[in-house]
């Protein structure tokens, strides 16, 4: 059984899967390897600094 279909949500928003959708995987170490699914795009590591950074000077100003 795929880690999709055994988890149902994604594991980054927690939003369903939708039937036969295609989705990703990832490691996480948690006293032993697990495997987690994801939408494309998506991810449950922490978004890097630069990425974050960019997003933030691109984002418009709150008022």
């Amino acid at each position: 059984m795929s880690a999709a279909n055994r988890q149902r949500t994604c594991a980054a928003c927690g939003a369903l899967f939708a039937p036969g959708e295609r989705t990703g995987l990832e490691a996480v170490i948690d006293g032993e390897v697990l495997y987690v699914a994801v939408h494309p795009w998506h991810s449950t590591y922490p978004a890097r600094r630069e990425t974050e950074a960019a997003r933030r000077l691109t984002a418009p100003a709150a008022t």
